[in-house]
C-alpha cells in the first residue's frame, strides 16, 4: 500500500469559497423565497437565530479538523467519540439523505429556473450538462475546483446583495417598492421556521474535510466559516427582503422560482437573466461541493472499514477518491425519476435537513466526549466558552428538528422521509458492522487511528497529531 498526502494549495479565499459554495445553492435561493412568502420579512429574524446557531456548531467542527486532520471528517470524530454505529449514521444520515434528497434537487433546479425564462430549453438537458461538467472537474484534482470555486462564489453573492440593496432603494426598478407587513403571521410562525433559516446556512463545515489541503487549516478554517455565514447572511436578506417587497407572499411561497419572480418584479427581463445565472452558478456550485467533499467522507469510513473496500481507490495521478465522485454523481441524477414541484422541493429540503442537524448534534458531542477523553491533545483552534456553545448548540438542532415546518401535515410528510432514510442507514450500519465483526458502539483508541503509541497522546506538552492522507486502496 502506497500513501500520498494530498496538495496543500487551498489559501483562505479559496477555503471561503469551498464552505460558501454548498450553502449559497440553487435550492437555498428557492427556499429563501419560500420561507419570506410563508413568513413575511420577518424571517429575517429566523435566519439571524440559525446564523448564531450555525456559528456555534462551526466552532465545534473548527475544533474538531484543527486536532485531527484528515478525508474522513465527521466519520473519523464520532469514529473515536462513540464508535462505528454512530460514525456510520453521522456521515450516512448527515450527507448522503443530503445529496440523494435536497442535493439532487440542485441540478434541476438550475434548470427549471433556465426553463423558466427560457421555455424552449429542456430542463433535464440543462441538469446533465451541470453535472457531467462539475463530475469531470472533481475528477482531475481540487486544485481545479478551487479555481472555478473562487469565480462561481464570488459571483453569486456579489450579485445578489447589488440586486437586493438596488431593489430596497429603488434604484433602477420597473414597478414600485410595497409596503408590506413585517410579520404577518405572528412570533409562533417565525419560531416555528428556524429550520427554514438554517437551511440558508448548513454545508458551512465542508470546508473541514479538506483540512489537509488548506493552509494553516488552524487558523483558516474558523475564519473563513465565520466570514463565510455573515456574508451569506447579509446577501440573503438583502435579496429576500427585496424581493418580499415586489412580489405577493402568497406567489413566492408557490412558486419553483420565486427568486426568478422577484428579480424580474424588480428589473423585468433583465433582472429575470441575471438572477437566473446567478441561480445556475449557484446550483453548479453546491453539485462541485458535493462531488468535493461528500467522497472524501465515504473514503474515511471505508478506510476504517465501515463501508466496501471499494470506495478506498484514490486516483494514481490525480490523488482524488474516483469512486466515491461517481457515487455520488449518481444520486445527484435522482431528480430525472421525480416529477418537481414547489411542495417536493420544500419537503425534500426539510427532510434533509433533519438528518442534517442530527449529524451537528453528534459533531458537538462529539466534542464535548473528546475534550475528556484526551484532555492533553493539542488543539490549534479550541471553542471558546466550552462547553456552552455545544449544549446551546444541541438544544437548537433539537428545537429545529421538532418544529421543522409550521404546517402539522408537511411536518409528518417531513418526518416520514428522513425517518425512512435514517431506518435504512441504521439497519445498513447494524448489518454491515455484524458481518465486519466489528463492535457497534466501541470507540476506535485515537492512537490506533493515527499509529501512536498511547505514551505519545498522553504526554504533556501537548503532542499535534499527524494529518491522515488519502491512501491508494
Amino acid at each position: 500500500m502506497t500513501s500520498t498526502s494530498l496538495n496543500r494549495t487551498l489559501g483562505f479565499w479559496r477555503a471561503f469559497a469551498t464552505c460558501t459554495g454548498l450553502v449559497v445553492a440553487g435550492t437555498t435561493m428557492v427556499s429563501l423565497g419560500y420561507s419570506m412568502g410563508l413568513v413575511g420579512p420577518a424571517f429575517m429574524v429566523s435566519a439571524l437565530i440559525a446564523m448564531f446557531v450555525s456559528i456555534l456548531v462551526s466552532f465545534s467542527y473548527a475544533e474538531l479538523s484543527s486536532f485531527m486532520p484528515g478525508a474522513g471528517m465527521i466519520g473519523d470524530y464520532t469514529l473515536i467519540a462513540m464508535g462505528p454505529f454512530m460514525a456510520i449514521v453521522s456521515v450516512l444520515g448527515g450527507y448522503i439523505v443530503l445529496v440523494s434528497a435536497a442535493g439532487a434537487m440542485e441540478s434541476i433546479t438550475a434548470g427549471l429556473a433556465v426553463q423558466s425564462l427560457f421555455p424552449s430549453i429542456s430542463a433535464t438537458f440543462v441538469a446533465i450538462t451541470m453535472l457531467v461538467l462539475f463530475l469531470v472537474v472533481n475528477l482531475v484534482g481540487v486544485g481545479v475546483f478551487g479555481s472555478v470555486q473562487v469565480f462561481i462564489t464570488g459571483s453569486m453573492i456579489i450579485g445578489t446583495s447589488i440586486m437586493g440593496l438596488l431593489g430596497l432603494l429603488s434604484i433602477g426598478t420597473v414597478n414600485e417598492i410595497q409596503a408590506v407587513p413585517f410579520n404577518p403571521k405572528g412570533w409562533e410562525v417565525v419560531l416555528q421556521s428556524l429550520a427554514l433559516g438554517i437551511w440558508l446556512f448548513v454545508g458551512i463545515e465542508y470546508v473541514a474535510p479538506m483540512a489537509e489541503e488548506v493552509v494553516e487549516p488552524e487558523k483558516t478554517i474558523p475564519k473563513a466559516m465565520i466570514f463565510g455565514l455573515l456574508t451569506i447572511f447579509v446577501a440573503d436578506m438583502l435579496f429576500g427582503q427585496a424581493i418580499a417587497h415586489y412580489v405577493p407572499l402568497n406567489i413566492l411561497e408557490s412558486s419553483t422560482a420565486p427568486q426568478v419572480e422577484g428579480a424580474q418584479a424588480m428589473f423585468g427581463h433583465t433582472g429575470a437573466v441575471v438572477i437566473v445565472l446567478i441561480t445556475v452558478l449557484a446550483s453548479a456550485s453546491s453539485v462541485s461541493s458535493h462531488l468535493a467533499a461528500v467522497p472524501r467522507m465515504l473514503y474515511g469510513l471505508a478506510r476504517e472499514g465501515m463501508l466496501p473496500k471499494a470506495f478506498t481507490y484514490v486516483h494514481p495521478q490525480f490523488r482524488t477518491p474516483w469512486v466515491g465522485i461517481i457515487v455520488v454523481f449518481m444520486l445527484l441524477c435522482i431528480p430525472f425519476l421525480l416529477s418537481i414541484d414547489m411542495d417536493l422541493i420544500a419537503t425534500l429540503i426539510l427532510a434533509s435537513c433533519v438528518t442534517w442537524l442530527l449529524s451537528y448534534v453528534i459533531a458537538q458531542i462529539n466534542v464535548i466526549i473528546l475534550r475528556r477523553r484526551y484532555p492533553e491533545i493539542r488543539r490549534p483552534f479550541r471553542t471558546p466558552l466550552f462547553p456552552i456553545p455545544q449544549i446551546i448548540g444541541i438544544a437548537a438542532c433539537l428545537y429545529m428538528i421538532l418544529t421543522i415546518h409550521p404546517d402539522t401535515e408537511m411536518k409528518l410528510r417531513i418526518y416520514a422521509i428522513s425517518g425512512g432514510f435514517m431506518l435504512l442507514i441504521v439497519v445498513y450500519a447494524i448489518c454491515w458492522l455484524r458481518y465486519k465483526r466489528i463492535a457497534l458502539f466501541r470507540p476506535v483508541p485515537l492512537e490506533q487511528l493515527y499509529g501512536l503509541s498511547r505514551s505519545e497522546v498522553d504526554r504533556s506538552p501537548a503532542p499535534a497529531l499527524p494529518v491522515k492522507p488519502l491512501e491508494q486502496g
